[in-house]
């Protein structure tokens, strides 16, 4: 039974933005070395931009859901017979989703949007925690950096949630300014 991940996960997506984030970057060099120096070694400014610019894209793109948020996102994961996981293996159905709460946060290209999902019985997991939610957001792929995507709502749609249970939420000013609501208690 092979499970596939529908969520951000914050190790997996940071290792994989800091992979492609060292590939660019040092292309780039390899590019623009023999056009600026000609002749001269390309592994001083190779080590010099990964190791300015590295850390940076990792934190601020790889990082950013847990540095706007606070908070460190739940993982799901799928089954090919349709039951949806938490990373403990444990089962949420879905008809024990009371509500997913859409919210974003920041403006324009770089705003981020995050499920908040409340259900009816609680997992073991959440009873032993003070947040009684699930964050959830869609998992990073370097090539949709710069594009809204609902991915995770048009799964659960095909998995039989009813639209009913999904509430968009009102953006304010302090969405805007990159500041979130409180999570359910």
């Amino acid at each position: 039974m092979e499970n596939k991940r529908i969520s951000y996960n914050w190790f997996i997506d940071m290792f994989y933005t800091m992979f492609w984030a060292i590939l660019i970057t040092t292309t780039f060099v390899i590019c623009l070395q023999p056009i600026i120096h000609p002749g001269k070694s390309m592994l001083a400014p190779i080590l010099a931009i990964n190791g300015l610019f590295i850390p940076i894209i990792t934190i601020f793109i790889g990082l950013r859901p847990v540095v706007g948020l606070f908070v460190i996102p739940d993982t799901l994961y799928i089954d090919n017979r349709k039951r949806i996981y938490l990373n403990n293996r444990e089962e949420i159905k879905i008809e024990n989703i009371a509500k997913i709460d859409v919210k974003q946060i920041g403006a324009a290209q770089s705003h981020l949007i995050y499920y908040e999902l409340t259900l009816d019985d609680l997992p073991k997991r959440l009873q032993k925690r003070k947040r009684k939610s699930l964050i959830i957001i869609e998992p990073y792929n370097i090539k949709h950096t710069f594009q809204t995507r609902l991915d995770f709502l048009s799964l659960m749609a095909d998995y039989g949630l009813s639209e009913e249970k999904i509430e968009w939420n009102e953006m304010k000013m302090k969405h805007i300014l990159g500041i979130r609501d409180k999570f359910k208690k």
